[in-house]
């Protein structure tokens, strides 16, 4: 795709702001570390939002997946049900979340010395207030989630992204007020102001704030027949930073914090080509997969994987040209950035086939969900978990840091190779079952004409 023709692309709007959402994160990261620098504190500190992270990611992280096309569907029966979909989501998200904090927040501080042993030094009473405030953010930023899918699925995905913009320049303004850090707790304090702006920013419309009643069992039992499948399958993917925070912790001092730098970059990449593109195109998707256009699926699902990759893969290599020109140029705020990272660079290539396979695997999944086959993801996903694993363990305690990166990465590349596979089962399926559905009714016509004869 020419640079021309891509500023005139219709997502063009919504990847520039979805990449300037993950500029400030990014920059949120960077004032972390310059506030409590590589080394045991911030180790301290990615440990402790490590475990909240995971765990509402696996209880809610399918919500992003499983809403655009729930909206879709509800839109589609024109009854104006979509408006008590979206509200009956925001309940019960809302509501699951303060359930599973108020559930997990003890065993979380009880678990946490337990598998962070290597660290330098553990301050509880700074653990378990990083922990708490990091999972209101949490459930913040799930309510968020609803909202933003129910935008996307009125097409209006650079409404959303704005909201999100305005969020992180308010992190960003209070991160910036902090100075010093005293307590771990205040940096997760920032996140928490800035979900809540962008979740009360005034871009749902006044028609939207209207409730239609006897929607609400039906709209919950979807909810959970969609998302327990994506929820155990899908905590395969979402464990596995605490996974590798776990080996990487047994690493030299600073490894866990390298680590988690160099996966959350892969991961803003990933975020800005699936907020951008990928997730408008699971409209167009789901369209598809309810007017029964398998062809035209296959072949959208196949332009979003590779286009999203491309997508990325053009970014990452855009952020190390200008990042290569700040360090020849001698760029003095950055020059201490350079020198935490530099020994481990190797580590960030070898981990360049997650930013890949994870791509992947998003859009084959993406397509699994529209045509409702969530247990189909659950089984592609666990059948590749004990090959990672194993890669995993063996790449880290071989060579070390190296090792689990290179280890994340062949993992991810199988994991796509998985759910592309499970998808192309799928589609042969539905097509040969529609082939005898249109053959069927030929056939015995065919019959009754020759019995007439």
């Amino acid at each position: 795709m020419s640079p021309a023709r891509l500023l005139k692309w219709k997502y063009s709007p919504s990847l520039l702001f979805s990449g300037a959402n993950t500029l400030c994160s990014v920059v949120f990261q960077f004032a972390n570390l310059s506030k409590l620098g590589v080394g045991a504190r911030s180790d301290l500190y990615f440990a402790s939002i490590v475990m909240p992270m995971v765990l509402f990611t696996i209880a809610f992280g399918a919500l992003n997946n499983v809403l655009i096309p729930m909206f879709v569907e509800a839109k589609g029966s024109g009854q104006g049900e979509e408006l008590a979909a979206f509200w009956n989501s925001v309940f019960v998200t809302f509501l699951g979340g303060l359930l599973l904090l108020a559930a997990l927040y003890y065993p979380m501080l009880y678990a946490f010395p337990r598998m962070f042993r290597k660290l330098a030094w553990i301050d509880s009473q700074q653990v378990g207030r990083a922990v708490l405030i990091y999972s209101i953010y949490q459930v913040l930023f799930c309510v968020l989630a609803v909202k933003n899918c129910y935008l996307f699925a009125q097409r209006r995905a650079t409404s959303a992204q704005i909201s999100v913009f305005c969020g992180w320049l308010l992190s960003l303004f209070l991160l910036w007020r902090i100075h010093p850090i005293r307590n771990l707790g205040q940096i997760p304090l920032c996140l928490v102001a800035g979900n809540a702006l962008a979740l009360v920013f005034p871009n749902l419309g006044r028609a939207t704030f209207t409730y239609k009643r006897g929607f609400f069992r039906a709209h919950l039992a979807s909810l959970v027949s969609r998302n327990l499948p994506l929820i155990f399958g899908g905590s395969v993917s979402r464990v596995e930073p605490l996974f590798d925070g776990v080996l990487a912790s047994f690493c030299r001092e600073g490894s866990l914090t390298i680590y988690y730098f160099f996966g959350r970059i892969m991961l803003y990449m990933g975020t800005i080509t699936f907020s951008g593109y990928m997730q408008p195109e699971q409209t167009r998707m789901a369209e598809l997969a309810r007017d029964e256009q398998w062809d035209a699926l296959r072949l959208r699902t196949r332009r979003v994987a590779l286009r999203s990759v491309i997508i990325s893969l053009v970014l990452l290599a855009g952020g190390i040209l200008f990042l290569a020109a700040l360090y020849f140029l001698r760029f003095r705020p950055a020059m201490p950035y350079f020198r935490y990272f530099s020994d481990d660079l190797p580590v960030f290539f070898l981990m360049l086939g997650y930013l890949v396979g994870m791509l992947a695997s998003i859009a084959y999944s993406n397509s699994l969900y529209v045509l409702r086959e969530e247990r189909l993801f659950l089984v592609a996903s666990v059948g590749v978990l004990p090959l990672g694993v194993l890669l995993k363990f063996c790449g880290a305690y071989v060579y070390r840091l190296r090792g689990l990166g290179l280890g994340t990465s062949l993992y991810w590349i199988l994991n796509a190779a998985a759910l592309a596979y499970a998808f192309s089962w799928s589609l042969g399926k539905r097509r040969t079952a529609s082939e005898l559905l249109i053959s069927g009714p030929v056939n015995e016509l065919e019959t009754e004409l020759g019995s007439a004869k």
